[in-house]
């Protein structure tokens, strides 16, 4: 089955588990793999964005053969237990469960393959800076695919001011990490920080506009909070750094070119 004939299925709204097939393994996404962990058997989750339908998805599965061993599980439970189709199965009955936001945020993403491209490098940065970029530079890659297939109405005007910012932003911390000293550091991160607002008012009018999906738009809005609180926090680093410079400063020695002991004396 088809991902996006899965989601249409998922965001159907109703209380139940949708199992799909995929080949050998039946699978249960999203909303349904958060009920079938609370209610059924819990398994290994997996959580990826997706390119063809620009949002994160994720899921869980098994084996066909363990197929009898879940509908028995399933009907002992009382809940109803249906075939649909060759590929789609559908448990009924389930009670109402909350806790999914914060199951779905605490998934834990896969960590990329060693052969799979890193983020470009950043000669003699700044340690500190770095979260933040690279939240930003992930930010910007989503921002691209969520908007690259956009009516030409959205695409070229709203769609093309929503990733030139995006790429403002980037590049903005790209050169902090390269170049910007103590002293305008503060002032560097908060007129970033005013960009990542814009953006994320922009990208809520994306989704009122019905140019993204709430689940897509949450995604993005998730990365904003986070890219956010990384410059909060290298804000108050900043000003910490600055005021141990100026301590530092101040308690340092004065040479006037008299002795420790005529000093004194004066």
């Amino acid at each position: 089955m088809k991902t996006e004939n899965i989601l249409a299925i998922e965001e159907s709204g109703e209380n139940r588990i949708n199992l799909v097939r995929d080949r050998l393994f039946w699978q249960a996404w999203n909303r349904s793999a958060f009920l079938f962990a609370a209610h059924i058997k819990s398994y290994q989750v997996h959580k990826r964005f997706v390119q063809k339908v620009s949002q994160e998805v994720a899921w869980l599965g098994f084996p066909s053969s363990a197929l009898t061993a879940i509908q028995k599980a399933t009907t002992d439970k009382g809940f109803g237990f249906e075939q649909k189709s060759a590929d789609h199965i559908i448990i009924s009955g389930i009670p109402q469960t909350t806790g999914y936001e914060e199951w779905w945020a605490g998934i834990v993403k896969k960590k990329p393959k060693p052969s799979e491209p890193e983020l470009p490098s950043i000669k003699n940065s700044k340690d500190s800076i770095l979260p933040a970029y690279k939240t930003a530079y992930d930010l910007c890659l989503h921002i691209h695919r969520a908007t690259v297939k956009m009516p030409r109405e959205f695409r070229y005007e709203l769609g093309a001011k929503v990733r030139e910012r995006a790429e403002d932003i980037v590049e903005t911390l790209h050169l902090m990490a390269n170049n910007v000293g103590l002293s305008q550091a503060k002032s560097e991160i908060t007129d970033c920080a005013a960009k990542v607002h814009k953006l994320r008012i922009d990208i809520r009018l994306l989704k009122d506009l019905l140019q993204i999906g709430i689940k897509q738009w949450g995604f993005l809005n998730n990365q904003i909070e986070t890219l956010l609180n990384l410059l909060r926090a290298e804000f108050c680093n900043a000003n910490t750094r600055i005021a141990g410079a100026t301590q530092k400063q101040s308690s340092g020695t004065l040479t006037t070119g008299q002795p420790a002991s005529n000093r004194n004396s004066q």
